[in-house]
């Protein structure tokens, strides 16, 4: 429990989307993917996911962590299959933004949320390979939140805004204590708690961010733990997990997200930014990485 505490001491939360989509015809994504975390929730109308098509129910909501692969089908009746790839090239058949939410029974719209929920700024709380897009049914506490950020988006009163994102944030921490009190059997989100327990981890990922644009070699790490170089992949996997260079890498390529999503940089630039001299190599380890291409990716952040 003091981890936990901690946790939610050092939180750092940011909401990147917010929006409400109506759909105009029924249709399948095979390959959902998002960098960050995505809540969806269906407001009057019928969403499946997974392999088998699994239905979330009424007054109930999907959670995918950020960084996994889902298919989603949206709408009643019979659906097109798509990649995601396709849905963005032709997303104007399937579905509409609607901020105002128009009151008519025959809509089929759902309340779509993209965040990032972060431990230090350097740790995403729901980074684990145990964890899976999962379905929260019928949660008093998660509901309530869902229908005021609705409610928000349709009045539009006065301060609206910065109460979505207030009750975005709770929806993320009640959505930390669902997984932890659910999934008792899985190490799940605990495993990072585990940085908690020794300071100059925490210390580390702080050097690496303020030095993200630099060469952040194995001997820099070392000289600034002032251990030996010999020892730092060691130490630096037993205690996140992660090789040091692949640890950096990640954290590289997770700035460069941020730029994609909100600069006009090309992507030369953001590559320099984020520390690569390269940008064909940076082009390459990043398509490896995501799976498109940095340009795409940009295009991605301004649909569902």
């Amino acid at each position: 429990m003091s981890d936990f505490i901690k946790v939610l001491d050092h939180l750092h939360f940011t909401l990147k989307k917010v929006s409400v989509v109506k759909v105009l015809k029924p249709f399948i994504i095979e390959n959902y993917y998002d960098i960050e975390n995505t809540v969806i929730f269906p407001i009057n109308s019928r969403l499946r996911y997974g392999k088998y098509t699994k239905k979330v129910k009424k007054e109930s909501f999907l959670f995918i962590p950020a960084n996994k692969v889902v298919s989603l089908a949206f709408g009643k009746g019979r659906s097109v299959r798509l990649s995601y790839d396709d849905f963005l090239e032709e997303k104007e058949k399937y579905v509409t933004k609607d901020n105002f939410l128009r009151r008519n029974p025959i809509d089929q719209k759902y309340l779509v949320l993209n965040f990032e929920t972060k431990v230090l700024n350097s740790i995403n709380i729901f980074h684990s390979k145990n964890l899976k897009p999962l379905v929260i049914e019928r949660n008093a506490q998660t509901l309530s939140i869902l229908k005021d950020i609705v409610k928000e988006r349709y009045y539009r009163y006065p301060g609206s805004e910065k109460l979505i994102d207030l009750q975005s944030q709770r929806l993320s921490i009640e959505i930390i204590r669902y997984i932890l009190s659910n999934q008792p059997l899985f190490s799940s989100i605990e495993e990072n708690f585990k940085y908690f327990k020794d300071e100059r981890i925490l210390d580390l990922f702080q050097y690496v961010s303020d030095n993200i644009d630099k060469e952040l070699s194995n001997k820099k790490l070392a000289d600034f733990l002032n251990i030996s170089e010999e020892y730092v992949g060691q130490y630096f996997k037993n205690n996140t997990g992660y090789s040091p260079q692949d640890y950096i890498e990640l954290r590289r390529m997770e700035e460069a997200i941020k730029m994609l999503r909100s600069d006009d940089e090309s992507i030369k630039v953001i590559g320099m930014k984020v520390g690569f001299k390269d940008t064909a190599y940076f082009c390459r380890r990043f398509k490896l990485m995501f799976g498109v291409q940095a340009g795409m990716m940009r295009k991605r952040f301004n649909e569902i």
